[in-house]
């Protein structure tokens, strides 16, 4: 039903509740579905390992091994089906018509529902009830974080606080968050976010490796510019290049699954996570140029999401060990709120602003060359001057196309060495990430 408003809607407001709500049952789906086929796939019962105490360190031990088989496995046919659909959904838009997109989406929404009619068993009989004393930390959750993306994606654009709008998200981000924190201290009751959870070590570390890992992860923005910049390729082609996310994810589970059953430590997997993206973006450094080769950029979309994978699995189950059952709701609650909200809104808004500041300053220091007593320049200009009037336009028309086509060359310059900078200090931080887990301290005796 959402996907057809989608469909039909031409009201932006209508589109956000629709996305807004999409979004919502999507996260419900993907937890029942992955409690539901785990046990069947790994002969692992998801439901024990988050809700009953362990007997023993033998079994606590046992348990934290299976979430660390669990996670990464979880991981990959997650980030494969997202890969997979996106290109999907480019195909069916660049073939037919974007509505369509969501015609697909409601046939395999139908479908899953028969299926869902004919294979599962009859539910139980007893009453669910839901927990409608959370609903108000819901909501102020909702708005704060909106809030907050709110100011990491529009602040560059309006300013920050010279726009009112920024101050009033501001505002609101402050007292819905407030609040929040408020009813989790203050309230005995169960509530979303225990605030105990923030003694335990790994916990902080879990958060800032989330970031960092978010924070590099918007990097790969460099590579879809590129992509379109210096080959001229459209959005079909460049979700093309993204299924080549789909072998690296798969090349991430099997190095991952690999040094868990040989009990490599924690620190060895994240500092390999992290240079396999400091390779990537060490591998897009050297090829920047205005003239691309499309083959170019699949190597680093391997190694990428090769990385990333090791880094998202790895850090769920890490962040769990050594941590009491009451806690582990909370722990998924503060995965899915850094991962999938704070940490990408950071990310994204740091290199957003990062490239167009960087962009603007060599566009001033490029376009210093440009100037009637550079030779170089005054023939292009005057080449191209000459074409514009062999074509049938007057002087001063032709002189107007010249001027466009050399500003378009120097902002397309000034954009492929912004990206180039940008991503030799990508390279400085990943290093700085490896050598930052490498020294962390860790309980003796870690075992994944």
């Amino acid at each position: 039903m959402l996907n057809g408003v989608c469909a039909v809607t031409e009201n932006i407001p209508v589109l956000m509740a629709c996305c807004f709500l999409i979004g919502f049952i999507r996260v419900a789906l993907v937890l029942n579905t992955t409690f539901v086929i785990a046990p069947y796939l790994l002969g692992i019962q998801t439901l024990d390992m988050f809700l009953y105490e362990p007997d023993s360190p033998e079994g606590a031990y046992k348990n934290d091994h299976a979430r660390t088989v669990l996670m990464p496995v979880l991981y990959c046919y997650i980030l494969c089906i997202v890969q997979f659909s996106n290109y999907v959904s480019a195909w069916v838009a660049y073939e037919f018509r974007w509505e369509y997109t969501y015609l697909l989406v409601m046939g395999m929404m139908l479908a899953a529902i028969l299926l869902v009619s004919f294979t599962f068993c009859h539910a139980p009989t007893h009453r669910y009830h839901l927990p409608w004393r959370l609903l108000p930390d819901a909501l102020l959750l909702t708005l704060a974080m909106g809030a907050f993306c709110y100011i990491m994606v529009f602040g560059k654009t309006y300013d920050w606080f010279a726009q009112r709008s920024i101050c009033v998200a501001w505002a609101v981000m402050l007292v819905c968050g407030g609040g929040f924190l408020w009813l989790s201290a203050a309230v005995r009751q169960k509530r979303v976010l225990e605030l105990g959870i923030f003694r335990y070590r790994y916990t902080w570390y879990g958060i800032g490796i989330f970031i960092l890992l978010m924070l590099i992860n918007s990097s790969t923005l460099f590579v879809t510019t590129y992509l379109k910049m210096s080959t001229l390729s459209g959005n079909l082609e460049s979700a093309t290049v993204s299924c080549w996310a789909i072998p690296g994810c798969v090349a991430g589970l099997v190095f991952t699954l690999i040094c868990v059953f040989r009990g490599v430590h924690f620190r060895y997997i994240y500092a390999a996570g992290f240079l396999l993206m400091l390779a990537a973006n060490l591998y897009m450094f050297f090829h920047y140029q205005t003239m691309g080769v499309y083959e170019h950029t699949i190597p680093p979309t391997l190694l990428h999401y090769s990385g990333m994978l090791v880094l998202y699995s790895v850090t769920c189950a890490f962040a769990m060990k050594h941590l009491p059952i009451r806690y582990f709701a909370t722990w998924l609650f503060l995965m899915v709120a850094v991962r999938n909200v704070v940490a990408p809104a950071i990310g994204t808004s740091v290199y957003g602003n990062w490239l167009q500041e960087r962009r603007q300053h060599y566009i001033t220091r490029l376009v210093q060359d440009v100037r009637t007593d550079n030779p170089q320049s005054a023939a292009r200009f005057m080449q191209v001057t000459r074409l514009g009037q062999l074509q049938g336009k007057d002087g001063m028309e032709a002189s107007r196309l010249a001027s466009t086509l050399m500003k378009g060359q120097v902002t397309l310059q000034a954009t492929l060495v912004a990206m180039k900078d940008i991503t030799g200090s990508t390279v400085w931080i990943c290093l700085g990430s490896a050598l930052a887990v490498l020294l962390m301290p860790y309980h003796r005796n870690e075992k994944t």
